[in-house]
């Protein structure tokens, strides 16, 4: 049981991968991550890159306050987009959702998921969803 946040960097406008990278990594592991995985994320359309993004999966305890804290600080850094944020109880239920992420979704999943997020009464969820905005 935990919460996931899917955060990406855009390497198409950054220089400083690496350094960035590390520094999201202290963050992180300032705020009680429990586990992370990183990734690298390539589209393109006739040789063009249309999405070029070095993506991190972080893994958060139950308690919301330190998923909170890391959302607090990584919202101080531009650099960084947060894709989605969910939590993990044997069923993922996806609590926060950027734009981007939703078109690179199956439809339906993403018709889903804006009907249910509507509905979402777990107070430490609305917590961290308003923690995301």
């Amino acid at each position: 049981m935990s919460y996931r946040l899917e955060i990406a960097l855009n390497l198409k406008h950054r220089g400083d991968a690496l350094m960035l990278k590390n520094e999201i990594i202290k963050l992180a592991e300032e705020s009680r991550c429990e586990l992370y995985y990183q990734d690298y994320e390539f589209q393109g359309k006739k040789r063009q890159f249309v999405r070029n993004h070095l993506f991190f999966i972080f893994f958060f305890p139950e308690d919301p306050k330190y998923i909170i804290n890391f959302l607090y600080l990584l919202k101080k850094r531009k650099y960084a987009y947060i894709e989605s944020v969910g939590f993990d109880n044997c069923k993922f239920t996806l609590l926060y959702a950027s734009k981007k992420y939703l078109n690179m979704m199956d439809k339906y999943k993403a018709k889903e998921y804006l009907s249910s997020r509507k509905n979402i009464i777990n107070e430490d969820f609305v917590k961290v969803i308003e923690a995301v905005h």
